[in-house]
């Protein structure tokens, strides 16, 4: 792990001494200049989730992620600074789904004998910072409301406020997962049909008031007394948003204007 490359990719010049301020900065910053997105997919790439592989794409190339490759990120850090991490395995509610597959990766850590959820990889709706693992409790970050809560099956929510009611995220399996439990759901959220990263264009960043997000041709930007939404119309104002708005400029443009030429047919 070369801890400075990684600093230096996530734009902090110096960390705190406190461990747990130390955690909420990389936590922070990593969810402000490493986007959430699935373009290695839609470009027809085999996702990994070894930590040299990831550390090329994410450090060196200055890609992305989604939650199994940024949580994976984020604690090969974390382990290498000395922090306890449990690595976790959860069910998206978010979407809708009646009854959600196993496809979300998160981490528990705990620091000074309290635990926080920790998820870098939750898109339009992810953490900006650890979370305390106190059921019931409602935490403020920023302009948004985040609660845990049990489930009757013994599974943990994740919910968030929106507008004046709590909606369901996730939900956290009980027990503390392997790395290798992570590997057929990745298999699935990158190559099924179903899986909402195989169906279009996805990208998120957190911002100091708000957040910016990109899902098919829809961008919006969010912020304290802001909120804006514009369509994409070609597939020429997708890469200039990915680049300008996400700094994503690695890209195999030429494969992805393949696949997603359907998607601005339709907007024709």
């Amino acid at each position: 792990m070369n801890i400075e490359s990684f600093l230096i990719r996530i734009g902090v010049q110096s960390l705190p001494e406190s461990p747990l301020n130390r955690l909420q900065a990389l936590h922070r910053a990593m969810t402000q200049t490493v986007p959430f997105e699935n373009l290695a997919v839609l470009e027809g790439q085999k996702i990994s989730l070894d930590p040299e592989t990831l550390f090329t794409k994410i450090v060196e190339r200055g890609r992305g992620g989604y939650c199994f490759e940024l949580n994976t990120m984020l604690a090969e850090v974390l382990d290498f600074m000395g922090y306890k991490v449990e690595r976790l395995l959860g069910r998206v509610w978010a979407n809708g789904a009646a009854s959600p597959p196993l496809t979300h990766m998160t981490l528990k850590v705990t620091v000074e004998n309290q635990s926080y959820l920790c998820d870098v990889g939750f898109g339009g709706g992810t953490l900006r910072e650890p979370l305390p693992w106190n059921t019931g409790a409602i935490v403020n970050q920023s302009s948004d409301s985040f609660r845990l809560d049990k489930t009757d099956n013994a599974e943990t929510m994740l919910s968030r406020l929106t507008g004046d009611s709590w909606k369901n995220l996730y939900s956290l399996l009980p027990c503390v997962v392997r790395v290798q439990d992570y590997i057929p759901a990745n298999h699935y959220t990158s190559t099924h049909p179903d899986s909402y990263f195989t169906q279009g264009p996805v990208a998120a960043l957190t911002t100091e008031d708000g957040r910016i997000t990109l899902r098919g041709r829809i961008f919006r930007s969010v912020g304290a007394n802001r909120e804006e939404e514009r369509e994409l119309a070609t597939f020429d104002e997708l890469i200039q948003v990915l680049s300008r708005d996400f700094g994503l400029d690695n890209l195999d443009v030429k494969n992805l204007k393949s696949r997603l030429s359907g998607l601005f047919l339709q907007a024709g």
